[in-house]
């Protein structure tokens, strides 16, 4: 990139954003969202759960979620009055099951649902007598054609399994279950987003937003059916729908990027996809202030001018960090001293920690600045008043970033507090979830 290096002064001014920025990208991500009504079949995809939980449904389900980083498996018992018992078990995808063969990646999978049913008592043998209903979240983008039934759009997150894209995902796991054995019929799958949406809803029946803040990040809303003008839909069709609106492929038109988002973007193996989740995810948060490192070594002295071993390794400085620097109260900047000790073999001068912990605070409340400006937008795209809402709203969130990071809920919840223009919001509130995919899936299974 041909672009200066940015002084943390500069960066101040490209990355908070006053309250005529955040409007101007509120308004950005609404035209994004009638133009994936309208004419983006990549954008605001109909999901079609066009029902909600009343939070009085009872019985268990299997659900199933694979995302970005972990895939969990999970027996959800709805009890009722909005309650629910879940018992899961929760893998780590490896890496190399992400660029493999679909049907390897898949065969994985089925053996996660064989085990949790073997830890749960249910032999294969009583599934196959009797055949239990699954739910399905999947953390990427689909072309959804029915509740049940999805072809794989293109995939983040570092994904690119070999035979997936442009294929229908329940198909390829129902025969996956099939090679193991296990009679299980997948009747939903929900975008996570969708899942949360569900989940929620299932104790919140004010819930018009779900958003996940995770490893990527994606939200859904409510709209009416008639507003998907892409589609042709039948006159009886419900009125509404859950639709996922794949946000973090939005924003190359209009959000604020700057010289590192564009390096970062230009480096990644898909260039100009997903603009808005490479400035808030927990996957890219990382490495881009690890990217501002590198130009800061180079421009600005940083670490004396050299780089530490390991630093110059694309996303070898996570966001797990950022978290833990930012969770770091002592004067001296101590994590940073021990991380950059432990991790990189270097031991960093107290002015070198110094501009380490702006960097993280900068790309870290930029995050969570340009995520409370989407929720906004969402909350507008169904209720034009708003901020002057007169009704109860809940958006529901769930994801790593938005529970583990630290101050991250707080600072975003800050900035939606600032747009709405009061102290303490009583009507519109973000509630936290927690394993939202999990029990959404399987309550739409239901």
């Amino acid at each position: 990139m041909d672009e200066p290096a940015l002084t943390l002064s500069a960066l101040e001014k490209q990355m908070v954003f006053d309250r005529d920025k955040l409007q101007s990208i509120i308004d950005g991500f609404i035209v994004a969202y009638h133009h994936g009504l309208t004419n983006d079949d990549t954008t605001m995809i109909p999901s079609y759960v066009s029902r909600l939980p009343t939070g009085a449904e009872t019985g268990t389900y299997l659900s199933l979620d694979l995302g970005g980083t972990n895939l969990r498996v999970a027996a959800v018992t709805l009890l009722g009055d909005g309650k629910a018992d879940i018992e899961q078990k929760k893998y780590v995808i490896p890496a190399e099951l992400k660029v493999g063969h679909v049907e390897t990646l898949l065969d994985w999978v089925a053996l996660g649902v064989k085990e949790l049913l073997g830890c749960l008592g249910i032999q294969v043998e009583i599934i196959n007598e009797k055949e239990m209903y699954m739910g399905v979240t999947f953390s990427f983008p689909i072309r959804q054609t029915d509740i049940n039934r999805g072809l794989v759009m293109k995939m983040g997150k570092g994904f690119e399994p070999i035979g997936l894209e442009g294929q229908d995902i329940i198909e390829l796991l129902q025969a996956a279950f099939k090679r193991q054995g296990i009679k299980i019929h997948i009747s939903a799958i929900v975008n996570d987003s969708v899942g949360t949406f569900v989940a929620n809803a299932y104790k919140d029946q004010n819930t018009i937003v779900s958003v996940i803040l995770s490893t990527g990040t994606n939200a859904s809303c409510i709209c009416q059916t008639s507003s998907i003008s892409k589609h042709n839909f039948p006159h009886d069709s419900p009125e509404y729908m859950i639709v996922n609106t794949e946000w973090g492929i939005m924003g190359m038109d209009f959000l604020p990027r700057i010289k590192y988002d564009k390096i970062l973007d230009l480096q990644s193996n898909k260039p100009g996809f997903q603009p808005f989740e490479k400035m808030v995810s927990g996957y890219y948060l990382g490495e881009l202030v690890r990217l501002a490192m590198v130009d800061y070594v180079k421009n600005f002295g940083l670490f004396d001018g050299v780089l530490p071993n390991g630093l110059e390794k694309p996303y070898n400085f996570t966001t797990k960090h950022m978290s833990d620097i930012g969770s770091d109260k002592s004067s001296e900047y101590n994590v940073i001293l021990k991380i950059f000790t432990e991790d990189y073999n270097k031991s960093p001068s107290l002015d070198d920690r110094r501009t380490i912990h702006e960097l993280v605070l900068r790309f870290s409340r930029r995050s969570a600045q340009l995520s409370a400006a989407a929720i906004a937008s969402l909350i507008k795209l169904q209720c034009p008043d708003f901020p002057a809402v007169e009704r109860d709203i809940r958006v529901a969130v769930d994801g790593s970033l938005y529970h583990r990071f630290h101050e991250y809920s707080s600072w975003m919840n800050k900035t939606f507090r600032e747009i709405q223009r009061i102290k303490e919001d009583k009507r519109t509130k973000i509630v936290p979830v927690e394993d939202g995919g999990c029990m959404g899936a399987a309550i739409t299974a239901m």
